[in-house]
């Protein structure tokens, strides 16, 4: 199976405290993204190039709980202790061709985007962060 890396995965507190964070250390704008249903969360992007992006994520304060832990252990204790000196890159994606259905792969949305995203029951990172999330996207990429 081939893999190549899709995005980097920067968590923070909060969204503005995230997007002010990057976008102060690297002097260029973030895009907005959007909201993620399925795990109470909301994004901004920034392309590094045609098919990869760095991705600021935070729970969102407006949205309901979930119903299942967030994903990249966002509810952890351990990942807010963390995000407790500012925010941080915490993981990686890499897109794929395809993936095995099964419990820990998820069929996902963000406004028209839609993939398939592998995420452990527990919400944490694939075998602590080792080893990438892997992604097959059904629409193109943001």
């Amino acid at each position: 199976m081939s893999a190549t890396l899709d995005h980097l995965v920067i968590a923070a507190r909060t969204l503005e405290e995230g997007r002010a964070w990057l976008e102060g250390r690297l002097d260029l704008p973030m895009q907005d993204g959007g909201k993620h249903e399925t795990f109470g969360t909301h994004n901004a992007l920034l392309s590094l190039g045609p098919d990869c992006y760095l991705e600021v994520i935070a729970i969102d304060p407006g949205a309901p709980a979930p119903t299942r832990p967030r994903w990249f252990g966002l509810d952890t204790p351990e990942m807010k202790a963390r995000l407790e000196d500012g925010p941080a890159l915490i993981h990686w994606v890499a897109a794929v061709e395809t993936l095995t259905a099964g419990p820990e792969v998820l069929d996902l949305s963000r406004g028209e985007n839609r993939w398939t995203l592998t995420v452990p029951k527990d919400g944490g990172l694939p075998m602590n962060g080792v080893a990438p999330s892997r992604l097959v996207w059904h629409t193109p990429p943001p």
